[in-house]
């Protein structure tokens, strides 16, 4: 587990990102980003969808 971490925090350096930065992160944190979708691939919100098609 603690080389996959390492790991994770080499590929974010590639990025730019600090391994202080990464290190001092909550595990949470690191979860919420790595699944995080892109605008296009996540749910909608029905009422949103609706309001965006003009129906109220």
């Amino acid at each position: 587990m603690v080389a996959d971490i390492d790991y994770l925090a080499q590929q974010a350096m590639q990025n730019g990102i600090l391994p202080s930065d990464f290190y001092n992160s909550s595990f949470s944190d690191l979860q919420a980003a790595l699944g995080a979708k892109e605008p296009k691939d996540r749910v909608q919100d029905p009422l949103d969808l609706v309001k965006s098609l003009g129906a109220l």
